[in-house]
């Protein structure tokens, strides 16, 4: 009988000190650290900032200020609506061959009115109105100081 031919089946063991190259993981993780923070970046700049101005998040709105409706009627057509505690004070229909100059006689629209008072601005859209069209609109009325806006889908006024 010979013992030490158990013993050498023991030695030929694999050894589990082994060494990584933890390098290429350090690589990946740095690049994915890199692609989030800038993802991040692009979030907030593609952000449209907008306040719910109706329901259990808005305040209440003080007696002397006024409700901003811009409605699409057609894709060259806005009616513009001022109301004061539900009241109507001025209603305009503004027509243009075009989005920009539908959106020059809404400037002038609205340099008319005191926009210290206006409480918020909602936008009803109609199907068939783009959205660079809608942004545009919600773009002049932040030009003008208005913040409180919001986009009505149509039917729900």
């Amino acid at each position: 009988m010979n013992i030490g031919s158990g013993s050498d089946k023991g030695s030929r063991r694999k050894n589990l000190d082994a060494e990584l190259n933890l390098v290429p993981f350090i690589d990946l993780l740095s690049m994915c650290i890199c692609f989030l923070l800038m993802t991040a970046v692009w979030i907030e700049v593609g952000a449209v900032q907008v306040k719910q101005s109706r329901g259990t998040e808005a305040p209440a709105t003080k007696a002397n200020q006024l409700d901003l409706t811009v409605k699409f009627t057609a894709p060259s057509v806005i009616e513009f609506t001022l109301k004061k505690q539900g009241k109507l004070i001025n209603r305009e229909l503004l027509k243009a061959e075009s989005i920009p100059l539908l959106l020059e006689k809404l400037d002038q629209s609205l340099s008319k009115v005191d926009v210290k008072n206006v409480a918020s601005g909602l936008v009803t859209p109609k199907t068939g109105v783009s959205y660079g069209d809608l942004v545009s609109v919600m773009d002049m009325l932040r030009k003008h100081q208005i913040i409180n806006l919001g986009v009505v889908p149509t039917g729900a006024i």
